[in-house]
């Protein structure tokens, strides 16, 4: 186990470990995130990573075609997709992100509970062009490892915090993309103003990305003056994905 952990977080870090390495032939280039969402950045637009999931824990439901989904966030200006392929909690499936990633040209993120360096592996095979590293599930040492080894892929990851504390770890292991989650892993609970004040703390040298509870412009605006340079929404854009054409 890479850290202490309980309840519902100690059982997705479980199953994780169990998931069985998935030896698929890539049928895309890397679409760097990293580059996708500076060139958002350049253009004036609002870099927003459209996430694909169909249920969390925290009680949200939402039934979509994917690959439907992500070619319509494509075509109207998301910079890049996420797609949830944890199994147990999430119903999410690597199936899902390899039918998404063979459909669209912008860069895709394995959202998931990555612990070792076979998800890595498995993430690069089924199509992924990032991964969510979150800090929360694993030790320091773990996270500078599974860094460098996304990046010998030319994957850079999405390094997930939710306190200065993780802020610190992230950016002691190199990170350089860090993004800043509203929701508590542990209660679930989401608040907004923590992830302002959060990147506050992070140098602009590295690109912030402010996750969760986001649906509207003014929450965009309001997070960007406090120094999000992109954003992943889910729930908002998988309950009504015409707000895409709001939110660039």
């Amino acid at each position: 186990m890479p850290r202490y952990l309980e309840g519902w977080l100690k059982e997705v870090v479980e199953n994780a470990l169990r998931r069985p390495y998935v030896d698929a032939k890539r049928k895309r280039p890397i679409f760097s995130l990293y580059n996708a969402i500076l060139k958002a950045m350049e253009s004036g637009r609002n870099a927003i990573i459209a996430e694909y999931k169909t249920r969390s824990p925290s009680g949200f439901k939402a039934e979509r075609d994917p690959v439907e989904y992500a070619k319509f966030m494509e075509a109207n200006g998301a910079t890049a997709l996420s797609v949830l392929t944890e199994d147990k909690f999430f119903g999410g499936s690597y199936s899902t992100l390899m039918r998404i990633a063979n459909e669209i040209n912008i860069p895709v993120l394995m959202k998931d509970f990555v612990v070792t360096e076979s998800q890595i592996d498995t993430a690069y095979n089924i199509g992924a062009d990032s991964v969510l590293l979150i800090v929360r599930i694993l030790t320091q040492r773990e996270l500078a490892n599974l860094i460098e080894y996304s990046r010998t892929y030319k994957m850079e990851p999405l390094v997930e915090v939710h306190n200065e504390y993780e802020v610190e770890i992230a950016l002691d292991s190199g990170a350089k993309i860090i993004g800043v989650n509203s929701r508590d892993l542990q209660s679930l609970k989401v608040d907004v103003e923590r992830v302002k004040m959060l990147l506050q703390h992070i140098p602009n040298k590295v690109i912030k990305v402010a996750e969760s509870g986001i649906d509207n412009r003014e929450t965009i605006n309001e997070l960007k003056k406090a120094g999000a340079n992109a954003f992943l929404i889910g729930s908002a854009l998988m309950t009504d994905p015409a707000k895409i054409k709001d939110l660039v």
